[in-house]
């Protein structure tokens, strides 16, 4: 029945036994604790306690000194800044996010996101023509993009116009030549968390600022509360896929409580149309329902009116924002089921499992602005990287999404001499090739996969943390293990193993029965979600089943009990 390959963690049993002995957690929470690189009492504390005093000091970022200074003069001659963001979510909440506390500081400040279609990524001459000459400034801050736009600063310096680069992407063989570049991928940079995501960066700037400002005597009382701008920075992290260890995580745990009972008008609109009214707020809301419409905008149009919406003060024009973003969400989708239907069909024509480590894919008819998304659903599919491109004319603007630890970026690199231009991180890159090189630049590609991705690595894999009887999670343990929340890349939900389990009864459930929920003997139930085949011709009932899953308190009618969420099951071995 199963066609996935179970991995048990070993764990480590001396620090998993020293955990116990040190913070009084049972031995399944220090096994989670241990598989999450927290093999001491120190590092466990951050994960139990998550105490913000923890955040790491923003000077130990490369060129932030000279950031700080650059912005704190711009403010004492109350120069107009433009803050220069991107079309995805990473990019719309950084940009909302320092525009807002450059304005709470006292700064003149707005906003430039290049159309994705028309300009696409990244700053661009004409784009600095409109920021120096339209909109009067003289400072730019770019925040998740500008570390590869050595031309574009050259041609702002050149103009008058000062550059801030915050940017998380990895640089090329050089640096731009900036008033300051925050990067923790440049060389140089010693700042020990490298995978902050765009808004996670902008966000450290806000820090330094403020930092700077009360040593140069401003009231405190005068200053923004930094905490309460962490919804936006759990939103661009979570929505960008960044690894949530570490800083990242402390800033998405604190973030998603504050999203949770957030004052902004527009993340209560943004909220209510996606049917999040109440309670405690989890990473899961933010990846299917908060980020895909703050992108949708973005993808299909201009970003602009998500920045508008987290910035708003009005609930009205918050609400009516929202439902844009909403009915642009549904357009989205549209779009997006139609052109992977059309790649899906593309790609299984042509490859070849036995020979085939990538999948590159391209259309004239084909949305640039759901290509990603479409890339990663290629990716689910087939298990191997993906490369989706969208060609108009004599070119074609390509995103790729990889799997591990095969780096995207790394290979486009590689191929630069077929690109026009290309950029990303390693499981994730956008590039632009020429119609004519892109049969050379595939078969380019197809080597490079064969070479970097072995069987093990394209195999399907279920990482398992511990196998325990099933009869041991209960809601205590529920709850225990939500202290590791948020979820997310870098930080997995828990996974259990439990062999030779007996199910009481099975029923299907959701659209035409493709689902299964399963009695178990303690009263607890197990939910199969597309897992009605697997059952086909089982006797549920007299079968025993080694099953695979993550546990969950549900609530139904004030009444709390646990269920398993399976991710793979297999009749038990005799």
């Amino acid at each position: 029945m199963s066609r996935r390959r179970w991995v048990v963690s070993e764990g480590d049993p001396a620090a998993e036994a020293g955990l116990c002995a040190d913070t009084g957690v049972d031995p399944v929470m220090a096994r989670l604790l241990v598989n999450r690189g927290a093999k001491t009492s120190s590092q466990a504390r951050v994960f139990l306690d998550a105490p913000l005093t923890a955040l790491l000091d923003p000077f130990l970022m490369k060129g932030m000194t000279e950031a700080v200074e650059r912005v704190i003069k711009a403010r004492q001659a109350g120069e107009k800044v433009v803050v220069f963001g991107d079309y995805d979510v990473d990019g719309v909440t950084a940009t909302a996010s320092l525009l807002l506390f450059l304005r709470q500081v006292g700064l003149s400040a707005g906003h430039y996101i290049p159309e994705r279609a028309t300009e696409g990524y990244g700053m661009s001459e004409a784009a600095i023509d409109v920021i120096r000459g339209d909109l009067g400034a003289s400072l730019i801050i770019t925040v998740d993009n500008g570390i590869n736009a050595n031309a574009a600063v050259d041609y702002a310096t050149a103009a008058g116009v000062d550059v801030i680069i915050t940017d998380h992407h990895q640089p090329g063989e050089a640096v731009p030549n900036a008033a300051a570049v925050l990067n923790p991928n440049q060389p140089g940079c010693e700042y020990p968390c490298k995978s902050l995501a765009g808004v996670g960066i902008a966000f450290k700037l806000c820090m330094a600022v403020r930092s700077e400002l009360l040593k140069r005597g401003a009231e405190k009382e005068s200053l923004p509360n930094l905490k309460k701008g962490l919804d936006l920075v759990a939103i661009g992290s979570v929505a960008d896929c960044a690894p949530l260890t570490g800083e990242n995580w402390l800033l998405a745990r604190h973030g998603i409580a504050e999203l949770s009972s957030s004052a902004k008008p527009g993340i209560r609109a943004l909220k209510e149309v996606g049917g999040l009214n109440g309670g405690r707020m989890t990473a899961r809301d933010i990846a299917f329902n908060i980020a895909p419409r703050l992108n949708a905008v973005g993808r299909l149009g201009k970003a602009d009116c998500g920045v508008e919406l987290l910035l708003t003060c009005d609930l009205g024009r918050g609400r009516s924002l929202a439902r844009f973003l909403d009915d642009e969400n549904k357009r989205r989708q549209d779009i997006q089921r139609r052109m992977f239907e059309e790649a899906r069909e593309q790609a299984a024509s042509s490859f070849r499992p036995e020979v085939d480590k990538i999948i590159l894919v391209g259309s004239d008819k084909w949305n640039q602005g759901v290509a990603g998304i479409v890339a990663s659903k290629l990716v689910e599919e087939f298990n191997v990287p993906a490369a989706v491109v969208c060609f108009c004319g004599d070119t074609g603007k390509g995103s790729a999404r990889s799997v591990q630890p095969f780096d995207i970026t790394a290979a486009l690199s590689a191929m630069s001499a077929k690109l026009v231009k290309f950029g990303g991180h390693k499981i994730a890159a956008g590039f632009t090739v020429r119609r004519e090189m892109f049969e050379s630049f595939r078969e380019g590609m197809l080597a490079l996969a064969a070479a970097g991705i072995n069987g093990d690595d394209a195999a399907r894999k279920i990482l398992i943390d511990c196998q325990i009887p099933y009869v041991q999670i209960d809601k205590a343990l529920v709850k225990k293990i939500s202290s590791l929340e948020p979820f997310g890349e870098g930080n997995p939900q828990p996974v259990f193993l439990s062999r030779n389990v007996a199910f009481t009864s099975l029923s299907y459930m959701g659209p035409e029965g493709r689902s299964v929920r399963l009695g178990m003997d303690n009263g607890m139930e197990a939910l199969g979600f597309s897992m009605a085949g697997r059952f086909s011709g089982v006797d549920a009932a007299s079968t025993r089943f080694d099953i695979v899953y993550t546990p969950e308190v549900s609530t139904w009618r004030d009444v709390e009990r646990v269920q398993l969420r399976l991710i793979d099951v297999e009749p038990a071995a005799p």
